[in-house]
């Protein structure tokens, strides 16, 4: 004996980007103040990096110390399991360089520049691996990835060799510059998922 089954046309599934695009279509004006409120502050960082710099230093050194507490106390919950005095040394050594930044920002900023020409350095090594792994097959690609790889390696060496003026302003003046291009990015992003929602409303 046959049966006659009729198999139900699955609805197909909505891509990742649909679904994306569907939310911020739906909260775009949250998103656009967060991103004019991320350019505002951007070019408030930008007009006193100085200050910027200290409460960029600061922030960090505040983490610092709660992250040492927090390790701490986690440390002391495990005393009787293998690597307590490690993580402990560890979460006092975090304590110590948050308390070391937050009475001194200025050491601090230092430190904190030179991470940030650290950051600059290694950013222009990827890109030369980047622009030698493109140079056979995007002349273009090749040559904006070295050109962007020499302006790294020019920032790293301007941070460090203006140590430790820079210190003053170049955490303040990336910060800044960041959250300018960030929040232009999520302003664009939320007016323009307001006047074209997703396919299917």
């Amino acid at each position: 004996m046959s049966t006659n089954t009729q198999s139900q046309p699955q609805q197909p599934v909505p891509s990742l980007d649909v679904t994306f695009r569907e939310y911020l279509h739906l909260h775009w004006k949250a998103y656009a103040f967060q991103g004019l409120l991320m350019v505002v502050m951007g070019a408030l960082a930008l007009a006193a990096p100085w200050a910027a710099t200290i409460a960029s230093t600061l922030f960090v050194g505040w983490l610092l110390i709660i992250g040492g507490i927090l390790g701490c106390v986690a440390a002391i919950k495990a005393y009787r399991h293998k690597g307590f005095w490690s993580n402990f040394a560890l979460a006092l050594l975090a304590i110590a360089l948050g308390v070391v930044i937050v009475y001194d920002p200025f050491a601090g900023a230092v430190t904190l520049t030179w991470a940030l020409s650290v950051y600059f350095g290694l950013s222009a090594c990827a890109h030369f691996w980047l622009a030698g792994s493109v140079r056979n097959s995007s002349r273009a690609g090749f040559w904006a990835l070295v050109v962007t790889g020499l302006l790294n390696v020019a920032l790293a060496a301007v941070l460090v060799l203006g140590l430790p003026g820079t210190a003053t302003w170049a955490l303040g003046m990336y910060i800044g510059i960041s959250f300018i291009f960030t929040g232009t990015s999520l302003l664009c992003a939320a007016l323009d998922a307001r006047k074209a929602p997703p396919a299917g409303q």
